[in-house]
């Protein structure tokens, strides 16, 4: 039986955490945007200092949020589509720009869908209401339901 080395659950569990706090603060400068109804790459990048000092994270998240922000429009339509009750408009602000952000990137990223889904619920449970995980969780699902049909040609 091999064993892995030391240092490479630590290696694992930095980057994890790397790209947590990546997600933590996409969602952040997202909700920031949606707040002010603009896009300020200005004030996006000011708030994204205060939030780490790892250059390569500040740098991911900004990326991150610009292109989740630039799809919002379609995603809150495919959101809209799957839960007409709570169109994105009437969903908390948090709620709202987690969902795009976990939209965009189980739509144009390479990470397994179940890490996006895990990680949009922690940070529903950390940035949001006590019924948000739930919420979250269920439109994520249903989202990612409808592109596992569309790429499966079903």
């Amino acid at each position: 039986m091999h064993h892995l080395p030391v240092a490479l659950p630590l290696l694992y569990s930095s980057l994890m955490l790397k790209k947590r706090k990546t997600r933590e603060l996409a969602m952040q400068v997202l909700f920031l945007w949606d707040t002010n109804g603009e896009r300020d790459m200005e004030l996006a990048r000011q708030y994204a200092a205060d939030g780490s000092d790892d250059a390569e994270v500040r740098a991911a998240a900004l990326e991150m949020a610009s292109a989740a922000w630039d799809q919002r429009q379609a995603i809150d339509q495919q959101v809209e589509k799957i839960a007409p009750q709570w169109p994105p408009r009437r969903q908390p602000a948090v709620d709202r720009n987690l969902i795009r952000l976990a939209v965009w990137e189980l739509t144009h990223a390479q990470t397994p869908p179940k890490v996006v889904l895990d990680e949009a619920i922690e940070l529903a449970k950390e940035f949001s209401t006590e019924q948000s995980p739930a919420f979250v969780n269920g439109v994520l699902d249903a989202v990612l339901k409808e592109i596992k049909a569309l790429t499966s040609g079903s």
